[in-house]
């Protein structure tokens, strides 16, 4: 694995949002989160609210997954609820955090 990556951060992100769309336009904007490979339906109400996960390999990815849907004709709003990070480590990495007590210099 790389470790030096320029405009991305190494991490997994993880997104739970609700989704607030234009009234009658649930099953138009079901069909287009299909076509994400990274976004899953979890629930809906009766109110035209999803609530979904989106995936991606870093958090300026899902940010630029995140501002995608929120572009979908027929959705209003897209909130993110909840976000975890876990950082991708290699194991020389690990090993040279390990040695150092877990300073990192800069």
């Amino acid at each position: 694995m790389c470790n030096k990556v320029q405009d991305e951060e190494l991490v997994g992100c993880i997104v739970g949002a609700v989704m607030q769309l234009k009234e009658n336009r649930s099953e138009d904007v079901r069909q287009l989160l299909a076509g994400y490979a990274a976004v899953e339906i979890h629930a809906e109400d009766e109110q035209s609210r999803l609530v979904i996960t989106m995936e991606a390999a870093s958090s300026k990815a899902v940010l630029r997954l995140t501002e995608s849907i929120q572009n979908l004709d027929g959705v209003l709003s897209v909130t993110p609820v909840y976000q975890h990070d876990e950082a991708y480590k290699n194991e020389q990495q690990s090993k040279h955090e390990a040695e150092s007590g877990g300073w990192k210099w800069r």
